[in-house]
């Protein structure tokens, strides 16, 4: 090759890798997340619709159901049903099975606009014969073994825990937010699950959430760890999620603790809440072009303590892969940008005040969005 060609082709990728980023990250200047303004306006108390259709198919909203189970025999079942309004609109549901023996299926099945129905009274999302449909205190969720190559689910999760946001479950950043509500923190899962075409009765524990938005999430945080599991009679939810830097670089942690009575202790923001990281990640992420950890501490000033640790991994995604256009993965793959999602199964351990440490299981996610 000669040294003008050369010359040519190295500016050419330099331009297609800063287009890149300015394409992925967005190259404007965006309001801060201020941690002193977040919405707080909807009181205590749930109502269904909540868990029903929050956008308006606005460009750039996404919206997503997602429940999880683990099942008396040790299983971990997964399904999420979301929708995505971008350059064009995806809709598609994302099924997980990790049985204790190592035997996995998973599969992600898109969905055209006209094979979907949602609701904004309360959950009500259809895919087809694919069905999420709940009122806060029981839900009906099918998988149609039709279409995820004979697995399949027909389950009924009655929750025995209230439903929680901390303040609105809105963090904002000017008009930009991201929303979450834990509608199910854990409830009773009963049912039928279907196998390779064939069906057992389970039961188990599962969790319901539900989470929407008005911008790309990679335009609000650099990455997040979210946690939920049991210790005993304990039903616990932590999280730390961290906000790019051109939204001021913000930490925002959280814990919930709660049993059938009601919320024992619940802390959101950065007042009295603090957290540590550990066991850092290297042999999951093909570019690790940031430090990612499997384990996280949460320890609040009122001396409540959670530890969690990712032990398994059940689900490793490259996002790039779950978009259905097949240039996307190949415009960034020269660049540094390699966004994942990984779940873990995961072991817990929970000290309330005064009190000796218990021990407990659930499942750690890893949303890493650079």
């Amino acid at each position: 090759m000669s040294t003008n060609k050369l010359n040519f082709f190295i500016i050419i990728m330099m331009f297609l890798l800063s287009s890149c980023s300015r394409i992925y990250f967005g190259s404007k200047d965006y309001p801060d997340f201020n941690p002193e303004l977040q919405s707080d306006q909807l009181g205590k108390e749930v109502l269904p619709y909540e868990d029903g259709l929050r956008t308006s198919g606005e460009k750039k909203e996404y919206e997503w159901w997602y429940f999880d189970a683990k099942l008396d025999d040790g299983s971990i079942a997964v399904v999420y049903f979301w929708k995505i309004n971008a350059i064009k609109d995806f809709y598609y549901i994302g099924v997980n099975y990790n049985k204790p023996d190592g035997t996995e299926y998973k599969k992600i099945k898109f969905f055209k606009s006209k094979e979907t129905f949602f609701s904004k009274d309360s959950c009500n999302v259809k895919y087809n014969n694919n069905v999420f449909v709940g009122n806060l205190d029981s839900y009906l969720i099918k998988i149609d073994p039709k279409d995820f190559d004979g697995f399949g689910l027909d389950i009924k999760l009655d929750s025995k825990i209230d439903p929680y946001r901390p303040q609105d479950g809105i963090i904002n950043a000017g008009e930009d937010y991201f929303a979450w509500l834990a509608a199910v923190p854990n409830g009773n899962v009963s049912g039928t699950l279907t196998y390779e075409n064939i069906q057992n009765k389970i039961k188990g524990s599962g969790y319901h959430d539900h989470n929407w938005g008005n911008i790309e999430l990679q335009k609000l945080f650099d990455n997040w760890l979210w946690f939920r599991g049991t210790v005993g009679q304990y039903t616990i939810i932590g999280y730390e999620l961290n906000t790019i830097s051109s939204r001021g670089g913000y930490s925002i942690p959280g814990i919930f603790i709660a049993d059938s009575l009601g919320i024992i202790y619940e802390n959101y923001g950065q007042n009295g809440i603090f957290t540590a990281k550990e066991n850092l990640i290297t042999d999951l992420y093909e570019k690790n072009n940031e430090p990612l950890y499997s384990k996280l501490k949460i320890i609040t000033t009122d001396d409540f303590y959670i530890e969690i640790e990712g032990t398994e991994v059940i689900e490793n995604l490259y996002l790039f892969d779950v978009n259905n256009i097949p240039v996307l993965p190949n415009l960034f793959q020269f660049s540094d940008i390699d966004p994942y999602y990984t779940r873990y199964k995961s072991k817990v351990k929970l000290q309330l005040p005064n009190e000796a440490i218990l021990t407990g299981e659930g499942v750690l996610e890893i949303m890493d969005l650079k």
